[in-house]
């Protein structure tokens, strides 16, 4: 008996050691009242998919997370390539994992600085407005820095420092989530001003 109490012991100390260790976070005052935090005790925290959000130096993603459960309808954003851009499987990259609860602004290359987003990656022409609705659970955070390696990039130039200001808002497998991301056709979206993303560009 005592040796299946000290194997069972031993195992959830294992256990313990290398599940992830997230520091304290201070709670977006962008978000309050729209949204709360929750704990690794609430039974809808593994929702978030913390383990997808959060990365090593160097990989993008974010640095640490904070799960919060989305209590008032808000808008989110995402910068994508446009619709006239496809995969071989024929799908734009207009609903991926990656958002912003903050809407777009500044000059394309800041955004990308900012967020930490490879050129491979994205583009970030286009921008679509969606809508988290509330009782979405996601994982919010800084994002971590993106090595040249991480691009793609074999001349080594480009890379992003990690950005403690600008959070990211990382929803797990999007695709499968129409009930919390609505968005509407991408009709509604604009190609932004490279100048101004805020703004549609004109030509």
């Amino acid at each position: 008996m005592n040796r299946v109490f000290s194997s069972a012991f031993a195992l959830s100390s294992l256990l313990a050691l290398s599940a992830p260790v997230y520091a304290e976070l201070p709670f977006p005052a962008q978000l309050t009242g729209k949204a709360v935090p929750l704990t690794a005790a609430d039974p809808d925290y593994t929702r978030a998919v913390v383990t997808a959000a959060v990365k090593p130096n160097g990989m993008g993603g974010v640095s640490d997370a904070l799960v919060v459960r989305i209590t008032e309808d808000i808008p989110v954003y995402r910068m994508w390539n446009g619709p006239a851009k496809k995969d071989a499987r024929g799908n734009t990259n207009r609903l991926g994992g990656w958002w912003s609860y903050d809407a777009p602004t500044g000059v394309v290359g800041g955004y990308r600085s900012n967020y930490e987003i490879c050129q491979g990656w994205n583009d970030l022409t286009w921008v679509a407005r969606c809508t988290l609705k509330a009782g979405a659970v996601v994982a919010i955070g800084p994002g971590q820095s993106v090595a040249p390696e991480t691009c793609g990039d074999p001349t080594g130039k480009e890379n992003y420092a990690a950005n403690t200001r600008d959070w990211q808002l990382y929803v797990d497998k999007p695709w499968a989530r129409s009930a919390e991301l609505v968005c509407p056709a991408d009709t509604a979206d604009y190609e932004a001003d490279p100048t101004n993303i805020a703004q549609a560009r004109t030509r």
